[in-house]
């Protein structure tokens, strides 16, 4: 029998032996969910560890973001990715494209029709029909193991593409590689540049084969060098390196790499320390055990597999990014902890962090301890970091100030808050653009952290300026800093120097609009801009005056008063919502549809929470799947809570399956019973919290983390129940 049916049958005895003794929760993860362009998800089909250093997954030379279209021919396998992410591509580092006959070194020359494509938590495997190679790889956390059949061939080949990035093009500035052919080991480095990220950065890879060499080579600038084992690149050159080898088409031949962003020796040390041996099988069982406890932090049971398909797959992505690099610094730096790839935090601050912050709080404290490390590296830690570097963009704020506010508003322990608070206090007096600081907005035309001015916008930063200031009122109060709490919580009304009380749109009065210098309001229908479809940031990032009026999460009661009292903006949401002047799976209105909680219809906010969970398809995500933020805000969906931001509640809308567990950190179980749940079951009849008659649609993150019983009955139709009751 044959390696490559040998390994096909053992698969099948084995999903039989797990489907008979109680399915593992890893084979309903299916990373093929939201691959494709950004309409889709922009994930993908490469598997990693929860929050894992590297990503290996499949190439192709056209598609999304990912760098993956599945209708396409594969070039070989990168090992770093982001995941989910729209705008300039990143990473797509360190290809590797497993080969028969001659090398080819040109990526479009080497393109391989695919089969028997197989993507799993724990494995992603193809074969690569061009070649007749089966390729599989499965990850640890800063290394991967591949596994490579190849047909009976003495011209077996490896080829290594080191400065190319997503879709095939060029991204280093400068570049080396060297071999070891006695070892079987290859060494390199790329400066990136041409990423998302402007900064440049080194990153580096080790890998090393079970198999040794009878040829190699560098090629760099169309030049071949057969039998070279060095070569370094200037900038935009291109650069590569190659190992030949004979294959007797039983035994495969394995090869394990790592990557770092913090040396060569790092590299080798992580490698070892993953992967010591060259037992496939045994680093594929650990990749197992891990997603099994990672997706154990939240059970659902009652519903069809198809269910728990799309709810474990979305929880799979929502523990990709950020990624865990702790031991991947310097020496002088090991004692912090360090994550990395915040690409970025306005995507995750809305529903990514406050679902960590439930059912993983100790990751959120680490990733805080992060970002006050990168401080004390740099004097200020962004929005984005990528790669271990800050990227000072201009999305909508400091969101660094949201995460970390809202991690104290939520009880997140195991956090410094004074030093928290120097990283906000720094933003928050520093880092708002000048005009916000002496006349408190940002104007028309005000230059933004951004050279080219794209993204930072009037009405959109100044919203975003308020509700930072917010949370660094609390961050103040916490480390005793009363003046400063007192000044940040009244900027933090700020948003109401772009309120134009003048503006209309379809018979409703008042809006978010961008303001010029001089005090003038910009002439601006407030439909214009984002629209899902579109891309046009006039006046906003990412929205239009519609959806940032609904912005203010901080001050909904004054967002409430401006519009003109409960009955008014009940009125008014119900026509944004209904009339599509909502894009409501795109972060700035994630929270939006829950607004009804606070005039006190939750019945209401139940049926759009219901309409948006329909735009999840079996298949894909409504959009760009960012790091986290739209898989958490299924999860959140699914289970039937969403965030309250600025706070430390969740807004109650019922499950859509009879039971959720979630499992806390500190050892205790929440449970949610839902009688009667079912797809056209989404009101709330009645409720009880551990016994007791809970009349409030909102529960406490004290309520849950302290562990209970939450009993619900649903119903298709709306009740009285939660009715009036605000927070």
């Amino acid at each position: 029998m044959s390696y490559k049916l040998l390994a096909a049958v053992t698969a099948g005895l084995m999903l039989a032996t797990t489907t008979l003794a109680g399915t593992p929760l890893y084979t309903y993860v299916d990373p093929m969910v939201g691959v494709g362009n950004d309409n889709q998800g922009d994930t993908i089909p490469g598997t990693a560890l929860p929050h894992g250093s590297i990503h290996p997954s499949p190439q192709t030379l056209t598609g999304s973001n990912a760098g993956y279209d599945p209708k396409a021919e594969i070039s070989g396998f990168a090992q770093l990715h982001t995941q989910g992410s729209g705008g300039v591509t990143t990473y797509g580092t360190f290809l590797v494209s497993p080969q028969v006959g001659a090398p080819q070194f040109d990526e479009a020359a080497h393109l391989s029709p695919k089969a028997n494509e197989q993507a799993g938590a724990d494995l992603y495997a193809v074969t690569l029909s061009r070649y007749d190679i089966r390729a599989e790889v499965t990850p640890a956390h800063y290394a991967a193991m591949y596994r490579f059949s190849y047909p009976a061939t003495d011209q077996a080949n490896i080829v290594f593409d080191i400065t190319r990035k997503i879709l095939g093009v060029k991204a280093s500035d400068n570049a080396e590689v060297t071999l070891y052919p006695e070892q079987g080991r290859i060494v390199g480095r790329v400066k990136a540049k041409g990423y998302w990220n402007p900064a440049k950065f080194d990153i580096w890879f080790v890998a090393q084969m079970d198999t040794k060499p009878t040829g190699w080579g560098v090629f760099k600038n169309g030049e071949v060098m057969t039998g070279a084992t060095n070569a370094k690149t200037g900038a935009d050159e291109r650069l590569g390196a190659w190992w030949s080898f004979a294959a007797n088409g039983q035994k495969p031949v394995l090869m394990k790499v790592a990557v770092s962003f913090a040396g060569p020796e790092r590299a080798q040390q992580l490698l070892d320390r993953d992967i010591p041996g060259w037992d496939f099988d045994a680093v594929r069982t650990q990749a197992r055990d891990a997603w099994n406890t990672e997706l154990g932090r939240i059970e659902i049971s009652g519903v069809a597999d198809a269910d728990k398909r799309r709810f474990y797959t979305a929880l799979y992505h929502t523990a990709i990014q950020p990624r865990d690099r702790s031991l991947d610094q310097v020496d002088s730096e090991m004692h912090a902890p360090y994550w990395d790839d915040y690409y970025t935090l306005w995507d995750t601050y809305r529903t990514g962090f406050p679902l960590m912050s439930l059912i993983k709080p100790r990751e959120y404290a680490a990733n805080v301890g992060s970002i006050i490390h990168t401080f004390d590296k740099f004097g200020y830690a962004d929005t984005a970091i990528i790669g271990g570097r800050n990227y000072h963009v201009g999305q909508g704020g400091d969101e660094v100030d949201n995460v970390i506010g809202e991690g104290l508003l939520r009880g997140i322990e195991g956090i410094d808050w004074n030093a928290a608070w120097k990283v906000v206090h720094f933003n928050a007096f520093e880092r708002r653009r000048p005009r916000y600081l002496v006349e408190g907005y940002f104007a028309v035309g005000d230059r933004s952290p951004e050279p080219n001015n794209q993204r930072a916008k009037s009405g959109s930063s100044t919203v975003g300026f308020a509700l930072n200031d917010y949370f660094a009122a609390k961050l103040a109060e916490k480390a005793g800093d009363t003046d400063k709490a007192a000044l940040l919580l009244q900027r933090s009304g700020n948003w109401r120097k772009v309120w134009n009380a003048d503006a209309t749109s379809d018979g409703f009065s008042g809006f978010i609009i961008p303001k010029y210098a001089d005090g003038r309001f910009q002439d601006l229908d407030p439909k214009l801009g984002w629209d899902g479809v579109t891309y046009n940031n006039v006046g906003f990032y990412e929205g239009t005056a519609w959806v940032y009026s609904y912005d203010m999460l901080h001050d909904i009661p004054g967002m409430i008063e401006v519009m003109g009292g409960p009955d008014r903006f009940r009125e008014r949401l119900e026509h944004a919502l209904s009339a599509g002047l909502i894009d409501m799976t795109n972060e700035p209105s994630f929270t939006t549809p829950w607004l009804f909680h606070n005039i006190g219809r939750p019945d209401l906010s139940a049926y759009w929470a219901d309409r948006i969970f329909k735009d999840f398809t079996a298949d894909a995500y409504p959009g760009d799947e960012d790091n986290g933020a739209m898989s958490s805000h299924y999860v959140f969906n699914r289970i039937g809570l969403f965030p309250k931001l600025g706070s430390d509640l969740f807004y109650l809308h019922g499950p859509r399956q009879p039971r959720t567990l979630i499992r806390l950190e500190n050892g205790k179980t929440f449970e949610i019973v839902a009688k009667n749940a079912g797809p056209d079951a989404i009101y709330i009849q009645s409720a009880r919290l551990n016994g007791v008659v809970l009349k409030d649609a909102f529960l406490r993150q004290s309520d849950i983390v302290n562990g209970g019983k939450l009993e619900l009955v649903m119903g298709k139709k709306p009740s009285p129940w939660g009715r009036g009751a605000t927070q």
